[in-house]
């Protein structure tokens, strides 16, 4: 696991105590088309995106619903301001969406893999259960702002190793395509991978019909339900 985010040490006393707190920054690019990221240092209770992203006009922020296994809830920044003012904490993964590239700097303290404030070194290793949900596929990144890569990817977004038939499926946004890892008896056929500030798609069950997700998955994702859809019509 890698830590590359900077960062300085805010010290107090508290009845001669030390109290150590850890505030920092992450220069995190984006790139022209999609891009799946997460919040990777928390700014405070809301998060918002009017707080944490400062960004071209035009630039479209999209929420994934795992139960409509679609983004169904955008935000679109005109004339510098976001039209819904959507609340991003550290964790919940985002589709952004612009026509130029350009680099967010995101400030704030780092969290630990269970969202709990760190304070100092060294960091605790993640203790389960960090997720509870029902079977589906969710888009997820780390709380915490490191690399991972492997069952790690598991263990520190959900709090235990992948069970068989479960997937991991990254966006490579300079290919703008989808890489999916399946996890069966010999292990992973395409290692998994995630970095600071990076979202990827969860597919946790593992749930049916995974050709399904694959057409979800797309950029486009709205254009293929409306043309399932159709085609049951």
């Amino acid at each position: 696991m890698k830590r590359i985010f900077r960062f300085c040490i805010i010290a107090s006393a508290l009845l001669a105590a030390p109290v150590v707190q850890a505030v920092g920054y992450v220069n995190v690019p984006f790139s022209v088309g999609d891009n799946l990221f997460v919040n990777p240092l928390t700014s405070g209770q809301n998060n918002l995106l009017s707080e944490i992203m400062m960004a071209p006009d035009g630039t479209t922020v999209s929420l994934w619903n795992p139960a409509s296994r679609s983004f169904d809830i955008s935000s679109t920044l005109l004339g510098g301001h976001w039209s819904v003012d959507l609340s991003l904490p550290p964790g919940t993964g985002a589709r952004l969406t612009t026509s130029t590239a350009f680099v967010n700097t995101f400030v704030g303290e780092p969290l630990g893999h269970d969202g709990g404030l760190l304070a100092g070194e060294p960091w605790p290793p993640p203790l389960p259960p960090l997720f509870s949900g029902p079977n589906g596929i969710y888009l997820l990144g780390d709380k915490c702002p490191i690399t991972s890569s492997g069952n790690d990817v598991f263990l520190n977004i959900l709090g235990r190793s992948p069970n068989l038939g479960e997937q991991f499926t990254r966006f490579d946004r300079s290919t703008q395509s989808y890489i999916t890892s399946t996890y069966g008896a010999g292990g992973w056929d395409v290692l998994p991978s995630i970095g600071i500030a990076e979202a990827a798609f969860f597919n946790i069950g593992p749930v049916p019909e995974p050709s399904t997700f694959a057409l979800l998955a797309l950029p486009f994702g709205l254009k293929a339900i409306r043309y399932l859809r159709n085609r049951k019509q």
